[in-house]
């Protein structure tokens, strides 16, 4: 448990128990956030191009989770519907006990997971069409030139 050695106390807001309860259920739907994000545009843009997806998502999502959005630009007002934001501020409530906003950012945290779940099979669905059509040109091409 990583919390012990950096003695995290999760009794500002809940029990401890309960706090690191919360605290893991968050965490846990931050990475299903991010991680099905993630597979979504593998399925789009190949593992090849994975890396040019992922530098945006983490320039994105850190730049607007490291400081308050009140103390940034308006440009950066996007971030209150992106994962990290969310899970940063939720993880501030349960630790420290800061103004409580969970609700929101679980819905927010859910629906990058709902929205990722649609879009998997659909990217995954398009690419196949694609690639069976592809397929059925490439066998159509061969039948003329035999």
């Amino acid at each position: 448990m990583v919390n012990l050695p950096f003695k995290i106390t999760f009794g500002a807001k809940y029990s401890y128990a309960g706090g690191f309860f919360v605290f893991w259920v968050f965490v846990y739907m931050g990475m299903a956030a991010l991680g099905l994000a993630t597979e979504a545009m593998i399925t789009l843009l190949t593992p090849r191009f994975i890396a040019y997806f992922l530098i945006a998502l983490i320039i994105s999502n850190v730049s607007v989770a490291s400081v308050p959005i009140v103390l940034q630009p308006s440009f950066y007002r996007y971030g209150y519907g992106f994962p990290v934001f969310n899970l940063a501020e939720a993880i501030r409530t349960i630790i420290f006990n800061t103004k409580n906003h969970m609700g929101v950012n679980a819905g927010v945290l859910l629906a990058w997971v709902v929205l990722s779940m649609i879009t998997v099979p659909l990217f995954t669905w398009l690419i196949r069409r694609k690639d069976e059509q592809a397929e059925k040109q490439k066998n159509a091409e061969q039948k003329v030139v035999v």
